[in-house]
């Protein structure tokens, strides 16, 4: 069990965090991030 982990966070989530290299970058953003 992960105690410190947010239940919040999903196994989906925590498998490509866990997955990401030196370099990749990760956003978190509502529907009003630009994406261009």
């Amino acid at each position: 069990m992960l105690k410190t982990i947010s239940p919040l966070i999903s196994p989906d989530l925590l498998k490509v965090l866990a997955e990401m290299g030196h370099g990749d970058e990760i956003i978190f953003s509502d529907a009003h991030f630009p994406a261009h």
